[in-house]
């Protein structure tokens, strides 16, 4: 049993995934044959690339093999590092996962370097040999993967540059990301109470910040600040390895055509640069509706303004002071689903029947939130750390919401299921939207209309606020890096700086630590893992809005967005589903327009 700090009773045993449905263990004969497995796979792809003879054009059937052959050893490869990465999310002191993690990377790093030479020949060859490859019924459906991909033919480097630049990003780049993720799940908080000092883990004191008590809150909060303080150095020196790594390949990149930092970003999430302004614009120029909320918010508290421990506070009034148990949080949210439709509130009950969801508080579990899923058996998995919060079952919503999206797709060619994170968090925060609006609904009293809205609110100010200066930060800090390496305390200023555009006077004081704080900006696979949120957010409002145009057509229109979302850019899937071009911030505003409503609503709340 779990013992939550406010009284409620946790079954254990419920809160655990399930993980060797696909392999009893990492050191099981099964994981090791399978690796054994990738390995000859792997060693075969290596004669077959050297097999081929220049100009490759007339080898049209041996690249197909090739190809065919790439994507089941990826499937094997992806269920294995999913494996891992689960077993270590949930304690990150393991230290033969840990090991075997890395063979898993250097065995997929060493198939992507021998791979480079046909991969950079399917980005440059011409149209009608690209044509004649990929007629192969098993390669027809990464047409537009393709097509993405040839899009980065003026950065493109030789054979051979690209080749050592694939070897070295794992003891190089992804070797900071790690150390970031090693760091933050053996790092402990000291939380100072008045009475007493309790030691716990990170993920348990960024949960307590969830907390009704301003005290836990507070103490949570500052136990964090204080963990990152000591590290600030080396969370600093991640950051500066991390995108002067990146820097450095842009310059080597921009040879034909000049590159900018932005571009890698702008090119995984499947939008332009036109739209990503066009987001933001809208999203400025409704600034101070948007902290409007924060202020209301902060009125119930009693407060002029927020602190920074508040942002992710439950509401100070409620129709329960008590948490609500796991149980209580999924029928809360399989109800929510079951008014959209029958098969989204039965998925819940799958999701939890099958034990697919990991929701423990752990002494060495990671941070944060996520979803993933094993390519072999197409099955997703949900990791959090679940307190009882209202912020804890959102958090639940929005990873199952990026279940069901996966769920929805798990029939299709891999080759089509490759979704950009703009349009993933669209199927996640639709689901948010779901669980707010039908509690909200059926709220009868000021005190649950208050309790239901303060989500709204966290939400909106989340996405409209906070996620803007993520994003406004990580840029000013690139531009600065492009010069020289940034110090802690510059990064502090960074931050602050950017916080205060966004959010104005409407806080106490700005959270300076949050450029170490926050996972998001150490990430080695990507930079600007911020903006996607709010498009997310804005888009999925703009779905939602129209359940009551299309009525029962609603959640099939739903479906086929979700499906449609791993073969077509942003701008296409939103001309083709909804009829508008979200490179103008026309569209954008009409879904604020819907969220000032709810900050207005709530408002008149708040002055009840």
């Amino acid at each position: 049993m779990f013992f939550c700090p406010y009284g409620k009773i946790f079954p254990m045993e419920k809160m655990a995934w399930n993980l060797e449905s696909e392999y009893p263990s990492y050191n099981s004969p099964e994981f090791l044959s399978e690796f054994d497995l990738v390995k000859s796979k792997v060693d075969q792809l290596e004669k077959d690339v050297k097999s081929l003879k220049t100009p490759f054009d007339n080898d049209v059937e041996k690249i197909q093999k090739i190809w065919i052959d790439v994507e089941a050893t990826q499937v094997l490869v992806g269920n294995m590092s999913t494996f891992l990465n689960c077993h270590l999310s949930v304690d990150s002191t393991l230290s033969e996962a840990q090991a075997k993690k890395s063979e898993v990377m250097a065995l997929s790093s060493r198939m992507w370097q021998i791979l480079i030479p046909v991969d950079n020949f399917m980005k440059r060859c011409s149209e009608e040999t690209l044509n004649k490859i990929l007629s192969h019924p098993e390669l027809t459906p990464a047409k537009f993967d393709w097509s993405q991909e040839r899009t980065q033919k003026p950065f493109m480097l030789s054979d051979d540059e690209e080749t050592l630049l694939q070897a070295l990003s794992m003891p190089g780049l992804h070797a900071w990301g790690e150390l970031y993720s090693n760091l933050s799940g053996t790092m402990r908080c000291e939380m100072k109470f008045k009475d007493r000092t309790e030691t716990v883990g990170l993920a348990k004191a960024s949960a307590l910040i969830r907390s009704q008590d301003e005290e836990t809150r507070h103490v949570a909060w500052t136990s964090i600040q204080e963990a990152w303080t000591t590290h600030k150095e080396t969370a600093s020196a991640i950051l500066n390895a991390l995108s002067g790594w990146r820097h450095e390949v842009i310059k080597k990149r921009s040879q034909v055509k000049p590159a900018h930092y932005l571009d890698q970003s702008l090119f995984y999430s499947r939008i332009t640069k036109e739209t990503l302004d066009a987001m933001l614009t809208a999203c400025y120029e409704n600034v101070d509706m948007s902290r409007r909320a924060n202020l209301a918010m902060a009125k119930l508290m009693g407060k002029k303004a927020l602190d920074p421990w508040d942002l992710l506070a439950q509401s100070p009034i409620s129709a329960s002071k008590a948490e609500r148990s796991y149980e209580e949080g999924l029928k809360m949210i399989k109800d929510a689903f079951g008014q959209a439709s029958p098969e989204m509130a039965q998925f819940v009950d799958m999701m939890a029947e099958k034990h697919w969801i990991e929701a423990r508080v752990l002494p060495n579990k990671r941070n944060g939130a996520y979803c993933t899923g094993f390519r072999k058996k197409r099955e997703p998995r949900v990791f959090m750390t679940y307190m009882g919060s209202n912020s804890d079952i959102s958090t639940l919503a929005h990873e199952l919401g990026h279940a069901y999206h996966s769920w929805v797709m798990r029939d299709m060619p891999i080759a089509e299921c490759g979704y950009p994170m703009t349009l993933a968090e669209t199927a996640s925060i639709f689901s948010e939207t779901l669980l707010h609006d039908v509690l909200l609904t059926n709220a009868k009293t000021r005190e649950e209309k208050i309790e239901f809205a303060w989500g709204e609110m966290d939400r909106a100010t989340a996405f409209l606020l906070n996620i803007p200066a993520r994003y406004d930060f990580e840029k000013s800090f690139y531009e600065m890096r492009e010069k020289r390496t940034v110090s802690a305390d510059e990064l502090s200023k960074l931050t602050d700086d950017a916080w205060s555009k966004w959010y104005g006077s409407t806080l106490s004081e700005n959270d300076k630590m949050y450029w170490a704080t926050k996972l998001h900006f150490s990430m080695s696979g990507i930079s600007f893992y911020n903006y996607p949120y709010t498009f997310g957010y804005l888009f999925s409002i703009s779905v939602y809005a129209r359940r009551e145009e299309l009525g029962k057509d609603f959640m099939q229109t739903y479906i086929n967005i979700l499906r449609d979302t791993g073969r077509m850019t942003a701008e296409d899937l939103v001309q083709k589903h909804l009829g508008e071009d979200i490179r103008r911030p026309e569209f954008w505003r009409k879904s604020i327009a819907v969220i000032n409503r709810k900050i207005e609503e709530f408002e008149k709340l708040a002055l009840g």
